[in-house]
């Protein structure tokens, strides 16, 4: 299953405060599992990023996707 999903582009939205997914331990991981990937640095997000980023979220969403 790994091999399938990684195969997928992936954009990685990170909150980079958040305390249950540190960035430096979550981030690096993720990018070796999607090599074809995008990845948005939230600053100021913690793990609810949906909370404390919409404007970057839906922008990120719209430009790679839309």
């Amino acid at each position: 299953m790994p091999d399938r999903l990684g195969a997928k582009p992936a954009l990685l939205l990170w909150g980079m405060k958040d305390p249950a997914l540190p960035p430096g331990r979550s981030v690096p991981r993720m990018r070796s599992i999607f090599p074809d990937h995008v990845v948005v640095e939230l600053p100021n997000a913690k793990h609810f990023i949906h909370e404390d980023a919409p404007e970057p979220i839906a922008a990120a969403i719209s430009e790679r996707f839309g």
